[in-house]
């Protein structure tokens, strides 16, 4: 059984295990009926979007519905600690600009605003 056959059988079942209707399911994940009938029937393949949006209301994981879908790898190393460290840094330089360019920016809306 390929992932398309899978994940369409994974969704199906989880969706009647809660249970919930087509319709709830789309109420709550903003996803339409018409699509996620087409997917369960296996007609459609679902986009990582779309299972970002049904992952919460089924229950699930969205990692692991990726994975079911094949969408990521279900083997994916460990980062070392020097990866981890490279990350921690990129994203401290990162937030610095954030709040940096947060400042200045208040500063202009500031000076607009004064001179208005």
């Amino acid at each position: 059984m390929g992932s398309k056959q899978i994940i369409r059988k994974i969704i199906r079942e989880q969706r009647k295990r809660i249970p919930l209707t087509l319709n709830q399911l789309s109420e709550m994940s903003g996803v339409s009926i018409a699509h996620l009938s087409r997917i369960e029937k296996g007609q459609r393949v679902p986009s990582s979007r779309t299972l970002q949006l049904i992952a919460k209301p089924l229950g699930f994981d969205l990692n692991e519905l990726l994975i079911i879908a094949g969408y990521l790898s279900s083997e994916q190393p460990p980062l070392s600690e020097e990866q981890r460290n490279k990350i921690r840094t990129e994203l401290n330089t990162l937030l610095e600009r954030v709040v940096s360019d947060s400042n200045r920016i208040k500063e202009i809306v500031n000076r607009l605003l004064m001179t208005s």
